[in-house]
Order: C-alpha cells, then sequence, then structure tokens
C-alpha cells in the first residue's frame, strides 16, 4: 500500500511486477529471458571507459560474463551462461547488443530483457 505513494515507489512495484510475469511466461516457454548484472565498471574523465556484466539465460543456471571496452566499442564473452549454446551465443549476442545500444552514460546495474526466438 505504501510503494504506490510516490512516483519511485510505483515505478520499484511496476518493475517488480514486470520482471515476475516476464520469469511466468520464460517458465512456461512463451518467452526468453536474460538477466543482466553489472559486476564493475571503468570511468575515464567521467566517461564509462569498460565494465564487466554477469548474464544469466532463461533466469536459470549458472551466470555467464561479458566484458565490455567502450572506447573501441568492442566486447567479449567471457564465460558461456548455462543454457547459452557453443555455437550461437544466443543470449550473449542479445546482451551484447542490448548494451551496446544503451550506450556507455546509461549503463543499467541490473536488468531483465525478455525477447521471442
Amino acid at each position: 500500500m505504501f510503494e504506490g505513494s510516490s512516483a519511485s515507489g510505483a515505478e520499484r512495484a511496476y518493475r517488480r511486477a514486470v520482471e515476475k510475469l516476464t520469469v511466468l511466461l520464460v517458465e512456461a516457454g512463451a518467452l526468453h529471458a536474460i538477466r543482466l548484472k553489472r559486476k564493475s565498471k571503468t570511468s575515464r574523465k567521467k566517461k564509462t571507459a569498460a565494465a564487466v556484466y554477469e548474464y544469466q539465460a532463461d533466469c536459470d543456471g549458472e551466470w555467464g560474463e561479458i566484458q565490455f571496452d567502450f572506447e573501441s566499442g568492442t566486447a567479449e564473452i567471457v564465460r558461456l551462461a548455462d543454457w547459452d549454446t557453443t555455437v550461437t551465443n544466443i543470449f550473449a549476442k542479445r546482451a551484447i547488443q542490448f548494451l551496446l545500444d544503451c550506450g556507455a552514460d546509461k549503463l543499467p546495474k541490473e536488468t531483465l530483457i525478455a525477447f521471442e526466438r
């Protein structure tokens, strides 16, 4: 009841509800999802130069790791997550594209990305 009393509380409640529904749709096989968590970030001259993210495929299993170098615009998959295939790396590639599209200034600490295959 108190969560909806402010704009930030309502936003948090909304994000939790969307995440819960996304996880239920993943469990039902209707969607795929990637959970991202920022592990570290390096800044130079007040801009993000590099970052390391952990990612989890379909909200289950061991976490993988991706390193980003925003100065050169490159990313490297350090370790694949469980359920990510060694041939296509579909989850890692989607995570890389999402974070590169965000830009170095607007990187999330944590997020959940849903997609259809």
